[in-house]
């Protein structure tokens, strides 16, 4: 429960404040259909709800009618003299201030007198506490600008003052905590945002699993075959029996080779003169004509290839069968091994990269909107006026994030092993431990973003694009970095998705240990320290 109350608590104080402030007759109400006065009353019930000892309420009268406003003074006296409550109010009004044990009168930020109030009409020999206020901002006014008055203020004890100094100015693990336990209770509370967070990563996981793919496969392809031959059927037949083509009805005219191939239906077609059988039977070089849709240019040049690679194992075939030994094609003898990926496949590839998209992109966004969110509900207002520091503030609001996306990784790698088949062939602890500070300073860059914008749109817009756009273009995930040259490969160093890329290929498919890792850990702090930092030093404390 958000305020700590005991489950056999809960239902007697919720009956026993309903009854006490009047609330009954509109308890199947809507807050937002309330009047004013109901509403006020009816938000000091919820403040009181699990009898605090200080409640700070400020300008609770505002715009309610005058017996409204002494019912809800009514209350609140009360709850001071009968509960032994310590209020703290604001008001404009000064006979709702003659009614309190001590007041400080205000102008311009600067206190100008603070005492009981019959004290202080006292002082200036007034009949009311508004003429008192009157004189004493006359002096101050006399004496220069208000802000610079000397107010007569109850001195408070040295060693109190200086350990009152000393508490705001440190930082306080527990003030800290409360701001991250807060934080964490709304998230719970939220579940469309919980769920957001962690179903999110997983549903763009199976997205990009399944639906970005580099592998060029299943090509589908059909033969023109002129010459119809025993030589041209074995040549298509090599086609047919590759696990890279799909073969589909044969082309009966010329015509139809444009009509399919700009249908989609075909990737290339085969056209084999006639002839063709008794040239090469001959030794003689006969041409083949091949199709080929170029719309893709990389998809077009590893099919190119793959057409090269059956040709000459269909020469090399042809040459075994007639002469006993296959022909010689080149000089130099090429034998390929793949390192890391034997079974070539782009799934290997991609994965690793898209845990490293998705651990940027949705924590960074969600820890921007978790702090702008208080600057548009006006809760920021909690920071102006606390002790709390600018750090103990961030760090706090920061934490919950971090678990959310550290859960959220640990559900990919889980998604990644089971569903993709992708073995984690490297070192566990790299990957663990290099995730931990990734998220740390990708959350660490939602918080920079938040410290310059004002509304949850800019915020989530802000950090998309520049998230995305230098975790898509310069972190590996779509050119290696090695093969960046000039700015771009500038801005691949400034941003920490492309080390922690490294890490989560080299752990997942290349077998790397912490050893060969490490220093891409380092400057993953180094990321998280610096955006922490700048969030700190442009986070106002106050608003201007």
């Amino acid at each position: 429960h958000l305020f700590h109350l005991p489950k056999d608590q809960q239902n007697n104080r919720i009956t026993d404040l309903l009854q006490r402030f009047d609330l009954h007759d509109v308890l199947n109400q809507k807050p937002d259909s309330l009047p004013l006065g109901v509403k006020q009353r009816l938000q000091l019930a919820v403040a009181i709800l699990h009898q605090p000892e200080v409640l700070i309420l400020d300008e609770p009268t505002s715009g309610v009618d005058p017996i409204a406003r002494d019912d809800f003074w009514q209350l609140l006296i009360e709850l001071s003299r009968d509960e032994g409550v310590t209020i703290f109010i604001s008001t404009h009004f000064m006979n709702e201030a003659s009614r309190c044990d001590r007041i400080s009168l205000m102008h311009a930020g600067k206190v100008l007198a603070v005492g009981a109030p019959q004290d202080l009409a006292d002082a200036r020999h007034a009949a009311s506490l508004d003429e008192a206020f009157v004189a004493y901002l006359e002096d101050a006014m006399a004496d220069g600008e208000p802000d610079t008055a000397d107010p007569p203020i109850v001195p408070e004890p040295a060693d109190t003052a200086a350990q009152a100094r000393h508490n705001s100015s440190t930082f306080s693990v527990r003030r800290m905590w409360a701001y991250a336990s807060r934080e964490a209770k709304e998230l719970l509370r939220d579940r469309i945002r919980l769920a957001f967070a962690l179903l999110g990563p997983v549903i763009l996981m199976i997205t990009f699993g399944y639906g970005i793919s580099f592998d060029v496969e299943e090509l589908p392809y059909a033969g023109y075959d002129q010459d119809r031959s025993r030589e041209s059927r074995q040549f298509l037949e090599n086609f047919s029996s590759s696990r890279y083509f799909v073969e589909r009805p044969p082309i009966a005219r010329p015509s139809a080779v444009e009509t399919r191939l700009k249908s989609g239906e075909l990737t290339f077609a085969i056209e084999i003169p006639s002839g063709f059988g008794k040239d090469l039977l001959k030794g003689e070089q006969p041409e083949v004509g091949v199709w080929l849709d170029g719309a893709m240019p990389f998809r077009a040049e590893t099919t190119r290839g793959y057409i090269q690679g059956v040709t000459l194992q269909y020469i090399a075939d042809m040459s075994t069968r007639q002469t006993g030994r296959p022909v010689s094609v080149s000089p130099v003898s090429i034998e390929t091994r793949f390192r890391y990926n034997q079974a070539f496949k782009s799934t290997y590839a991609i994965i690793p990269g898209v845990i490293m998209l998705l651990c940027v992109l949705i924590p960074s966004m969600m820890t921007a909107v978790g702090i702008v969110r208080e600057k548009e509900m006006g809760s920021i207002t909690n920071l102006y006026s606390t002790p709390v520091t600018r750090m103990e503030f961030l760090l706090g609001k920061q934490l919950p994030y971090i678990a959310i996306a550290y859960a959220s990784f640990v559900s990919l790698c889980v998604l990644v092993i089971l569903v993709f088949a992708v073995p984690l062939k490297g070192s566990l602890l790299a990957l663990a431990t290099g995730a931990l500070i990734y998220v740390w300073a990708t959350t660490g860059f939602g918080m920079l973003v938040s410290s310059f914008v004002n509304s949850q749109i800019a915020a989530i817009f802000a950090t998309a694009i520049l998230a995305m756009v230098p975790t898509m273009n310069f972190s590996g995930f779509m050119t290696p970095v090695s093969a960046l040259g000039g700015g771009a490969k500038v801005t691949s160093a400034l941003f920490p998705a492309s080390y922690f890329q490294q890490i989560s290929v080299g752990s997942f498919t290349k077998a790397l240990s912490f050893a060969d890792l490490w220093s891409n850990h380092l400057f993953l702090i180094g990321f998280g320290l610096g955006f922490f930092l700048i969030a700190t030093v442009f986070l106002r404390k106050q608003d201007v």
